[in-house]
């Protein structure tokens, strides 16, 4: 199981030129992954590596809401990894927000085969209850609400893995929801994580709308290819 979650280190502070390389695929208006070595994942096959450390970092989130970040440990009990995701430096800061873009800490330690999920309860700093995870079909509106890449780092011989969340109910506003699925209300990265390929699926109409905002991969990466 995850150990208490402390947050006490700084990628920023650690490896500026990684916090960098996440951070600068990220914008106001869509979560873009743009290089060729980062592979699109199914969010709900992110195992533990069983080499690196899970390390969980804030690279940046565009939410007008104070979301909160949970992770599981093979289905068990949701532990709080982030209470507030806001910040004076983020797309959309927040005045009082308490963390600095890069903040994080170690998830614990494992052994044998550990799968580990991310959730997000929206609002949830101020109250709200909606959690949204990696299955549709467990999420509140039966919508993708989560993003996942890998991304190898050949300096340091780190698994990473980054995910971006969608943080608002239902479909997007053109098709007369309230939602712009955008997928960069919550962003981070975790080290020592490995994941599968996302299958070739035709997803729901409001997803792919979702998907194909946010831009995903470039050239022949892109989107249509992963989804098939």
């Amino acid at each position: 199981s995850a150990e208490a979650f402390t947050v006490n280190r700084n990628l920023r502070d650690e490896n500026s030129s990684l916090f960098d390389f996440f951070n600068a695929r990220v914008n106001q208006e869509r979560l873009e992954i743009a290089d060729s070595a980062l592979t699109l994942l199914d969010p709900s096959t992110l195992f533990w590596d069983g080499v690196d450390p899970v390390d969980v970092f804030f690279i940046n989130e565009g939410a007008g809401y104070r979301n909160q970040l949970f992770a599981s440990v093979n289905g068990g009990s949701n532990t709080l990894l982030f209470n507030d995701v806001s910040s004076t430096e983020s797309i959309l800061p927040e005045g009082d927000g308490p963390l600095r873009l890069g903040d994080g800490g170690t998830l614990g330690a494992f052994t044998g085969p550990t799968q580990l999920s991310f959730f997000i309860k929206a609002d949830g700093y101020n109250g709200g209850t909606n959690v949204y995870g990696a299955d549709p079909a467990a999420n509140p509106d039966g919508l993708q609400h989560v993003m996942a890449y890998q991304y190898f780092d050949a300096a340091t011989g780190d698994n990473w893995v980054v995910l971006g969340f969608e943080d608002l109910f239902g479909v997007h506003y053109d098709e007369g929801g309230y939602s712009d699925r955008d997928f960069n209300d919550v962003v981070f990265a975790v080290r020592g994580l490995q994941g599968r390929p996302a299958t070739a699926k035709t997803p729901e109409s409001s997803a792919v709308m979702g998907l194909i905002a946010v831009g995903m991969l470039a050239g022949a990466t892109r989107l249509r290819s992963a989804l098939g």
